[in-house]
This record gives C-alpha cells, sequence and structure tokens, in this order.
C-alpha cells in the first residue's frame, strides 16, 4: 500500500512516499528546479519518490495533503477583511483541490490533513517514543500557530492550541525582517547573529509578547501580520529606538542586540509552552516540529529547563516535513505503527558511480578512480582534509530537511580558526557571522562537547569542552550544533572522521551544507559539479571518484557560471539521467 504525502503552494514544498508505514523517499522540490523555498506542486519530487519505488501515480493508493484548504481559506478572508474592503483571497479551497487534481493526475480522493496535526505525527510517529508530548510551532497553519499534543501508542490527541494572529513564528520573522533578512528564509541567520549581541532589548520586546500559562498573546499594535507586508508598524522603531536595518546596510552591533533579545524572548515563550506542556501529561518523552522548532538554540535551552529527559526534533520541522506527516496520518493505525524510529534522514536521490564517471569524461573533467578503493578514497579525502583542504563531500542519498548531514556537505579542518572566515568569505559567499557545525562520531562526542544526548539530525545545541582546538565549528557563545555519526547509519562517513582522527588527533569535521549562498544544497551531481567550479573549493569527492581544483581547465569553469551553458557543454544530452529523472 502505497501513500503519497504533499506540503505545497506556502513554502518548501516536498513529496514523501510510504509502503505500508516504510518511508521510501522524501525531498524538497527546491532541490530539483534549484529555487530555493520552492512553494510549487512538487512534481519533480514526486517523479523522484515514485522512481525510487518502482511505481507511478496510478499505483498510489492513498493521496494526503498537508493542510485543509477551506480552513485555510476562512483565515485568508479574516485578514482580507482586515486589510483592506474588497482585499482577495490569494487561492480558494477549490482551486487547491483542482489543481491538485490536475497536476498530479489524481482522480481518487484526497486527504486534506489539518497542518499541525501533520507536523505532530511527522515527529512523534517516527520518534520510536510510545508515549510523548508534542509542541508544535510555526507561523500559522490555517488558523494555529502552536499547538500541544499528546502521543500515546497509534493515538494522537490534541491538548490545547494557540490561534492567528499570536504566533511565535511570526514574532521572529518579525525580527528577522526589521533585521534586513527575508522573513520565512532567513530566520537562522538572527538565531547566528544573536550570539554576537546582548539581550538589552528583551524587556521591550518582552511587552510585545504576554505569556499566560499554556499560551501568549501578541501586541498586535506594534506587530501586525495582517495589513503590515513586513510584520511590523512604524512604532516598533519607536519601541526599540533603532531604526529597521534595510538589506545591504552594515550590520552593528544594536542589530546584534536586536537579535539577542529577540532570541531570549523566544526562549523563554518556548520554556513556558514546555512547562506547560510537561504539567498535562505524564511522560518525560518530547517531539518537537514545526518552523520554530529548527532554533536549535531555543531547542536546547527550553529542553534542559523543562522537566523532560528525552527529546526528538523532526530533522525536516519546518512545512517539508508535513509531506511525511501527512502520509503518516492517512496511513491506518497498524499500518503506521510499523514506521519505526527515524534514525537517519537519508531519503533523497543518490547516482551511481559509474554514471558519474561517465558524466566526468565526457565534460573533460579529470577524475581520480576509486571505485574500487573505498579505503584509498577516505584516505585521500582526510589527508587532503589534515593539509587544510577543503572539500565538498557527495556520497549516497540527499539528505531530507534544511541540514546537510554527510551526504551533501562541505568538509573542513575544524582546528584552523580561520578555516571558518575562509569557507564563509571565499566559498560560501555568505556573512562572517554565521557559525558552522562539527560531525563527531556518536562514541567520541562526550569527548569534545558536553552532550548527554546524541544529536543525529543538528538541530541541539551544546557546549563546546575544547575551543580551543575546535575553532572553526566553536560559536562566539562557545556552544556547538553538534551532529553525531552513527557507523551503522551512515559507515563511510564515520569512516573518514575515524581517518581524519588518526591523522590529527581530533575526529572532528567541520560540516556545512554543499551550497552558495542563497541557493538550495546540491541535489544531482551536476549540481555538484557546477557548485564546485564557481566556489573555491579544493576538492570535490562525487561518490568514488575525486576532482582536484587544479586540474580544472579555465574555460569549464567560466561556463558554470551560466547554467544552460554549462549543461550543455557538460554532455548533458549523453547523461540526462544526471541532471533530470525525466
Amino acid at each position: 500500500m502505497l501513500t503519497l504525502g504533499i506540503s505545497a503552494y506556502y513554502h518548501d514544498a516536498a513529496a514523501c512516499l510510504l509502503s505500508d508505514g516504510r518511508i521510501l523517499g522524501a525531498a524538497q522540490e527546491e532541490r530539483f528546479t534549484r529555487q530555493k523555498y520552492d512553494s510549487a506542486l512538487p512534481v519533480n519530487a514526486v517523479r523522484y519518490c515514485l522512481e525510487e519505488a518502482g511505481a507511478t501515480i496510478a499505483d498510489v493508493d492513498r493521496l494526503a495533503f498537508y493542510e485543509i484548504p477551506q480552513h485555510k481559506r476562512s483565515r485568508q478572508e479574516w485578514q482580507a477583511a482586515r486589510r483592506t474592503a474588497g482585499a482577495e483571497v490569494r487561492v480558494t479551497a477549490q482551486d487547491t483541490e483542482a489543481r491538485l487534481r490536475d497536476g498530479l493526475q489524481w482522480t481518487r480522493e484526497i486527504h486534506f490533513v489539518d497542518h499541525h496535526r501533520a507536523h505532530a505525527a511527522s515527529a512523534y510517529y517516527v520518534s520510536g517514543f510510545d508515549d510523548a508530548a508534542v509542541l508544535v510551532c510555526d507561523a500559522v497553519g490555517e488558523w494555529d500557530t502552536t499547538t500541544f499534543w499528546h502521543g500515546q501508542g497509534p493515538d494522537l490527541t490534541r491538548l490545547g492550541g494557540i490561534r492567528f494572529p499570536d504566533s511565535l513564528g511570526l514574532f521572529y520573522s518579525c525580527l528577522t525582517s526589521y533585521l534586513g533578512y527575508r522573513p520565512n528564509s532567513d530566520e537562522y541567520k538572527v538565531m547566528g547573529l544573536a550570539s554576537y549581541g546582548k539581550p538589552t532589548y528583551e524587556a521591550s520586546l518582552q511587552t510585545l509578547l504576554k505569556l499566560d500559562g499554556g499560551g501568549f498573546t501578541m501586541d498586535t499594535e506594534v506587530l501586525d501580520f495582517i495589513s503590515e507586508p513586513e510584520g511590523h508598524r512604524s512604532n516598533l522603531a519607536e519601541l526599540l529606538g533603532v531604526p529597521a536595518r534595510r538589506p545591504g546596510q552594515p550590520v552593528l552591533p544594536q542589530h546584534a542586540d536586536i537579535a539577542a533579545s529577540g532570541q531570549a524572548v523566544l526562549e523563554s515563550a518556548v520554556s513556558a509552552l514546555l512547562d506547560w506542556l510537561s504539567r498535562q501529561r505524564t511522560t518525560t518523552n518530547l517531539c518537537l516540529a514545526g518552523g520554530v522548532a529548527l532554533n536549535c538554540r531555543a531547542n536546547a535551552v527550553a529542553f534542559e529547563g523543562s522537566p523532560f529527559t528525552r527529546m526528538f526534533v523532526q530533522p525536516a520541522a519546518g512545512d517539508a516535513g508535513t509531506a511525511l506527516g501527512a502520509a503518516l496520518c492517512a496511513e491506518p493505525p497498524g499500518t503506521r505503527a510499523a514506521t519505526g524510529p527515524m534514525r537517519h534522514a537519508y531519503l533523497g536521490p543518490r547516482y551511481s558511480s559509474d554514471a558519474i564517471a561517465k558524466l566526468l569524461t565526457g565534460a573533460g573533467v579529470p577524475f581520480r578512480d576509486f571505485r574500487n578503493d573505498e579505503e584509498g578514497l577516505v584516505d585521500a579525502v582526510a589527508g587532503a582534509l589534515a593539509d587544510g583542504r577543503t572539500v565538498g563531500w557527495y556520497y549516497g542519498r540527499m539528505e531530507f530537511g534544511p541540514r546537510a548531514l554527510g551526504a551533501r556537505s562541505i568538509l573542513a579542518d575544524p582546528r584552523r580558526e580561520d578555516m571558518r572566515d575562509r569557507v564563509n568569505s571565499k566559498i560560501k559567499w555568505r556573512e562572517e557571522f554565521r557559525p558552522f557545525a562539527p560531525a563527531v562520531p556518536e562514541e567520541r562526542a562526550e569527548e569534545y562537547f558536553v552532550m548527554g544526548r546524541t544529536s543525529p539530525f543538528m538541530v541541539d545545541l551544546f557546549t563546546v569542552r575544547q575551543p580551543d582546538v575546535l575553532g572553526a565549528v566553536t560559536h562566539v557563545d562557545g556552544t556547538a550544533r553538534v551532529q553525531t555519526v552513527n557507523a551503522a547509519v551512515a559507515p563511510r562517513y564515520h569512516r573518514l572522521l575515524e581517518r581524519f582522527g588518526a591523522l590529527t588527533g581530533v575526529p572532528v569535521l567541520l560540516n556545512t551544507s554543499f551550497n552558495l549562498s542563497d541557493e538550495p544544497v546540491v541535489c544531482t551531481p551536476v549540481d555538484a559539479l557546477r557548485t564546485f567550479l564557481r566556489s573555491s573549493l579544493d576538492l570535490l569527492c562525487l561518490e568514488d571518484v575525486l576532482v582536484d581544483a587544479a586540474s580544472i581547465a579555465e574555460e569549464l569553469r567560466e561556463a558554470a557560471v551560466e547554467e544552460h551553458r554549462f549543461v550543455a557543454g557538460a554532455g548533458l544530452q549523453q547523461s540526462g539521467e544526471l541532471y533530470s529523472f525525466f
């Protein structure tokens, strides 16, 4: 029995395919179209999932969608009525169903799933817990912005919720916009910037968000998510005494202080919500989902101050993960129970070394061939990293969710403090204050970080024990967003960490996503090669072959700047499967 889950038409569209509760594939549409946070119907992600299963859309038994269009429409109409007379609602419920049917050639029933239930299901049913409290916190889904749940066995019971326009996600998005970044996109930049400031504006921002037990209300005279495109009125600048920063303007100390203050308010709010939730049911297990759950610092602070002892955070906590949650909700309870714990997020496409070698040969790219020598490949990459070289590491199935977890990663030596600035400015082309994450073998993590729990999905924060040793991955506040690597889950990645440790004495690597600023993480080998050619990376490891930047002809680098020219020049007419599945 195949169940297809879809999220689409807002941001970060995705598809997920289940077979009797087992996840066959899951991917975000942006990875295929190269349009970051692509909201379109995820036809490419759907086709990938079906190909992974060896199926067609006719073989799918159930189709599930991540929200209830009629409920969303009622909220949009309410907003429109308060904005201006005659304002139009963007998409009707009928439009949504018609677009799904036409786009997927679907004629049978569609299971429309409450958005926050889809979020909750995406976390609880794959957590490995038989009993857990669940907190979902995002911008808005239909009417809900925060919901509380209790999962027990196959049942997921709603305990309460908070409705629009009171929203922690929108509160943080408002600050993102105020600080000159894109809301619903750049919140992670604000989280990184926060550690460089002091919460000097916390008291002022706290007046905008009134906590009340298991709830909160917003000051809508200042935070206006209905009438103001940026989410706030001009009196926010009066409250803070600092004008809004515009994109491209310098980031000043007061901007870092505003970020730190907003982060502190968010952490206090999430802590209060967990306190209320912990008193509703006698369980010590916690699940988190929704876009706010991607704020790893808020996760860590709130969890560590709560009575909960175990925590699972959905790795695709944003709207992409609701494709999984919607599919799980549409499954029969007995089938859903067979899903099992989510031990990894490697659910996207992979490509064979033979096809990659054919691509590189056709494109005239020299490479070292390790197809029959994995140990030699790991030794070569570890040695290069120990020598201070940077590596684009592409192996296995692509990760589901925003974090690179050793399948589509850029790797570097974390001991070199200058490596942080080098990767930020020369390779990623991004802000200097952005931190990097360390990857470490699960069994060695406590030697370098104050852990107390594993962190396979890089959605948690920990204190660094040896910041003087791990300068490139230690944030200014002494913490790091750690990824613990299990040998059984990611054996080659784990071997690379071990080999690097044998050479340097430190089995830790700097790990960041394989992409350039404001681009999606790479999906295909062509994406990886083009990104490599446009960056200052030293080496590219594509499955079992290794490309050295020094061997690349200048005309190929120039062609990589123009995607269509590069695609043609890379011989993709002969190797089309590497660029598109269809």
